[in-house]
Formats: C-alpha cells, structure tokens, sequence
C-alpha cells in the first residue's frame, strides 16, 4: 500500500536535512518511522539552514523546497521573513494535496497560515507545537499583549481547530485545548527522542575533551535563544570552583554571543562548535533553562537528550512546567526569583560526584521511559493520521 493516496501524509516544516538541528532531524525522525509504517511522506520545507548543533539527518521521503527570504539575526526582518515564508509553505502543502498535513511551528506564525488557508480549503492539519507563537512574541517582549495587532494574530491562529494535535508535554496540549476552546485529540511528543537516528556506538571511551577524571563536568550543549536564561549561566560560571568543576559549552542562538564574550580568557572553560550527542554521557552535570514567561511556549530539548543519554541536570525556571515535572527525578531545580544567585552558588559548593551518581540511577530508568513514551508517541500518531486519511 505504500505510495497510495490514501497513505500519503505530509509534514511542514522551514528546516529539513541536509540542515542540522533537533528541529531539522525531529521531522526526519518521525518521517522515517511514518515511511515504516506504509505511508507516502512529502516534506515541505525551505532552502535556508537552521544555525544548531546536530547530527546529520537523513533525507526522508519525498521533498518540496521552497525558497527562504533570510537566514540573519535581525528580529524585524527575520519576522518579516517568518511571515512570506510561512506563506509559502503552507499554499505549497495546501497545493500538492498530499493527505494529512502535519504543521510544526518553524518559522514563526506558520500555525497562524495553517489556520488561516487551511480554514478555506478545509484541508485535516495536525499541529505539531514546538514554540507557540504568536505568544513568544510577547514572551520575548517584541510585543504587548494588548497590542491590537498582536490581538488579531492569536485570534486568527485558534480560529481554525486541528484535527488532532502533537503537543510536547501535557501543560502544552492544555493550554492549547484551552486555547482552541475544544478538546482535540492529541498524542504527548517530547521534543529531543530520536528513534531512527541512533548511532549504535556509544562512546564508553572518554573523549579528547575530558582530560580530569576527578572534576564535575558541566556542560551546556544547544541553543542559548529567547526562551533561557544568560543571568543562570553567569551564576554558573561565576561560582564555579577550578579545582573541582570544568565546564564545556556549545552555543548557538539569539543569545549565545553573550556567554560567548563573557567567557573569554576564563580559567577552566571550554567552548566547541560541536559535540556528538554520544559523548553527552560523559558530561556529568547539564544545565538547562527555561524562563517562566515561556512556560507551555517550549520545552527544551537539549533536557529531553541529556536524560535519553542517561545524564542528570541543573534545571533552572519553576516547577510547574513540562520540563521539570516530566523529568525532577533526574535532576534539582534552582527557582527563579528565590535568591537564585546564591542557591547557584550554594549548589556547586556542596554538590558531589557521589550526588550525581545516585540521580544518575533514575535517569537511566527514565531514559528507558522516555523511549518508550516516544515508540508510543509514535504509534499514536500513526494511528491518527490514518483515521485522518
């Protein structure tokens, strides 16, 4: 049945491999398991790179490029470009008519088309939330929420309900059914699990980077963007110790160069391109931030990832959101607005290798659940785009 009409399914999204990037290969990775399970897969994408970390994706099923406006850093014109392009992606999904579409959220207010075209062609559309916009936005402080302008986009973009939903934890898909003012199917996806992209080959062997047996590794690996917090890496780095601590960085993001600069000539530090996500077991501390106002709007990946490596973490926001109370037993928590700076400190001071170890314990039985939460994940979305179809 593969390659019939009543399989086909396809996926919208800016980025797509050869373009790395835990938003290029999530796509890749759920094509795949989509493509095993006898669908016909269309990806529509642009021709622009995403600026992460990553692995190389493979090239799954059949790919409909359209082209990118712009690829820079400037937040005006990367809005302006966000809106022609999500245009454009969704009038080609909407135009070569292949089954299902599956909306991810890249580039901004692509939801926001998907609602609107896909209203008047009436076309079935699963929206796959990674950030929600145009809420980021306003958590990014671009914009006020009373702004009429603002007004009119969150409207439009819950005018139009999806069929079904992949939201990327259970707050996220309430928040959105209380947005849409419906209960819409949905199947809970966390962002960072890729089933069809294993390297097989885990890196017992301790790499180049890691040359002190003795120390606590800490490491920040992946996108340092609107949603985290430079504040928490500055506690971090300020209070660490050189005699018992080194911590590795890998940023990119609307905020890296920050960090970046703040680093410069520091004892203890380094800073790569690039680290394979096999020898994240080798870290043994990972920092993860999440500013409260980008509660429900996101979950970090790179939290998903160093837990499915068996990693623990210092998580850094509040508790009531996807990201600590999926995983808490993998990690501590340093809350904003409670003396952050000090707990930071207080933190580093007393934490211990023996610590790590026995939080280490959980995360190798969550990483287990977190895999399979993800083969359910996928089964379910199988299922719903069959019953779409």
């Amino acid at each position: 049945m593969e390659g019939s009409d009543s399989l086909s399914v396809t996926i919208v999204n800016r980025n797509y491999p050869p373009s790395k990037g835990i938003i290029s290969e999530s796509p890749s990775d759920l094509a795949k398991h989509l493509t095993i399970n006898g669908f016909d897969v269309h990806v529509v994408h642009t021709d622009g790179n995403y600026a992460g970390g990553g692995g190389m994706s493979e090239v799954v099923g059949t790919v409909h490029k359209v082209k990118s406006v712009y690829d820079g850093k400037n937040k005006l014109i990367r809005l302006a470009a966000s809106m022609i392009e999500g245009f454009k992606l969704i009038r080609k999904a909407r135009a070569i008519k292949k089954g299902p579409v599956i909306v991810m959220t890249a580039p901004a207010l692509l939801n926001f088309w998907a609602s609107w075209l896909f209203r008047k062609s009436k076309t079935p559309w699963i929206y796959w939330s990674m950030d929600l916009f145009p809420e980021a936005f306003v958590a990014g402080n671009l914009i006020g929420k009373k702004n009429p302008i603002y007004k009119f986009f969150l409207k439009q973009s819950y005018k139009y309900s999806p069929t079904a939903m992949i939201p990327l934890g259970e707050m996220q898909g309430q928040y959105l059914e209380r947005s849409f003012k419906k209960e819409i199917r949905k199947s809970i996806l966390p962002c960072g699990i890729l089933l069809h992209q294993k390297n097989g080959n885990e890196k017992n062997q301790i790499p180049t980077w890691k040359t002190n047996k003795d120390k606590i590794y800490i490491g920040y690996i992946g996108n340092l963007g609107e949603a985290h917090s430079v504040d928490f890496l500055k506690y971090v780095i300020d209070n660490a110790d050189t005699n018992k601590h080194h911590l590795i960085f890998v940023l990119y993001g609307s905020k890296a160069q920050k960090i970046k600069d703040y680093i410069k000539n520091k004892p203890g530090i380094q800073l790569f391109d690039f680290i394979p996500r096999e020898e994240l077991i080798h870290i043994d501390l990972h920092l993860v931030s999440l500013e409260p106002e980008w509660v429900h709007l996101c979950v970090p990946s790179k939290l998903l990832s160093a837990v499915h490596k068996k990693g623990v973490f210092l998580f850094y926001g509040i508790a009531e959101c996807d990201s600590w109370q999926y995983l808490k037993d993998a990690g501590w928590l340093i809350e904003k607005g409670n003396d952050e700076k000090d707990s930071v400190k207080q933190f580093l001071d007393n934490l211990t290798k023996e610590q790590i170890q026995e939080k280490k314990s959980n995360s190798h039985h969550l990483s287990a659940l977190l895999e399979q939460n993800t083969v359910d994940a996928y089964d379910n979305i199988v299922k719903m785009v069959k019953e779409i179809a």
